[in-house]
């Protein structure tokens, strides 16, 4: 009986113990439940790029990160309005230090409309020579863009910028210049939502936004739409209007950034009436396209818009879907 009591004594304090002192969670389960690392570091950039396209959230200058990926902050009453402001303030300054590019806002002040016609009389395209179209998706995006621009003003090309509607009031000055020179805008919608995901109404109301967006900033209406990420249903081919552009060659620039691999993903590739896929958003690809243009350039193919393309290789209609201009 003596025993029987030591071990009942025993066994209730051991009952004690464990009820008021809370085990130690084991190492993964505090793994999976700790906090994402907080991105608060980043100001009026983007985070997630990694992902891809359409994945990668703004920041702006307060840490406010972006609701809807792949959208720079909105434009609203009060202190966003003054961030748009800066924002422009910034693309002058960029644009400015390129000695072309003030050159190009100087004269297209002076001329008044002048602005949203080609600067560039005369141009002639030889259909019997070799092709190519560079395409750069989701701007615009000054610092990136202009750098393009000037390298392709250097070489006598032009190319096609399929933009972002959200972005286009805070890089008005940057997408005037693209029309002045020539180039191509083309319609990327207007948040970067993957269409396939959407109804017809939602579907319209992306592209028609986007289009609303280049007008006010350029007085150009795109004609020709990209669908970000390539995404496509039947109800998206039902819905989208104006001929939809994929590509012949995808750089991956968006995941690799890496400039080298860039530039080869396109030379050991490149044949007559590709489409190339690369984005204005990443400093790499914009020094790429510096090797990329004289290279091309050098090696006998024109570079021209997509639309200067499908003009001399049969044409696009409402509604189609192309990827490449092959002979």
């Amino acid at each position: 009986m003596k025993r029987f009591l030591q071990w009942t004594s025993i066994l209730m304090a051991v009952a004690l113990v464990t009820a008021f002192v809370p085990a130690a969670p084991f190492s993964s389960m505090a793994d999976e439940t700790a906090p994402a690392p907080d991105r608060t570091d980043v100001r009026n950039g983007w985070i997630d790029e990694n992902l891809g396209p359409g994945v990668a959230r703004w920041v702006d200058k307060n840490g406010n990160i972006s609701d809807q990926p792949g959208k720079a902050e909105e434009e609203s009453q009060g202190s966003s309005s003054e961030e748009t402001k800066e924002h422009k303030n910034q693309e002058q300054k960029t644009e400015e230090s390129s000695q072309e590019s003030s050159t190009n806002e100087t004269a297209s002040e002076e001329s008044g409309q002048a602005e949203t016609q080609p600067a560039e009389t005369g141009r002639q395209i030889d259909p019997n020579r070799p092709m190519v179209a560079l395409t750069f998706d989701d701007g615009p995006y000054a610092p990136v863009g202009n750098q393009i621009m000037d390298s392709l003003a250097q070489y006598g090309g032009k190319a096609t910028f399929f933009v972002v509607g959200s972005r286009a009031a805070a890089y008005e000055t940057e997408l005037k210049r693209m029309v002045a020179e020539g180039h191509e805008i083309g319609n990327h919608t207007f948040d970067h939502k993957y269409l396939n995901r959407l109804n017809g109404a939602q579907i319209q109301s992306e592209i028609n936004r986007c289009s609303d967006a280049v007008f006010a900033a350029t007085g150009v209406r795109p004609q020709l739409v990209r669908l970000p990420g390539g995404n496509k249903n039947q109800t998206v081919l039902q819905n989208v209007k104006a001929p939809m552009i994929m590509w012949s060659i995808d750089t991956l620039d968006w995941k690799t950034r890496n400039t080298n691999k860039t530039i080869q993903s396109v030379l050991t590739k490149v044949r007559d009436g590709d489409i190339v896929l690369m984005h204005e958003l990443y400093p790499q690809t914009g020094a790429a396209a510096l090797e990329i243009i004289p290279k091309l350039t050098q090696a006998g193919y024109q570079l021209v818009t997509v639309s200067e393309l499908a003009q001399y290789r049969g044409g696009v209609v409402p509604g189609g879907v192309y990827s490449q201009f092959y002979r």
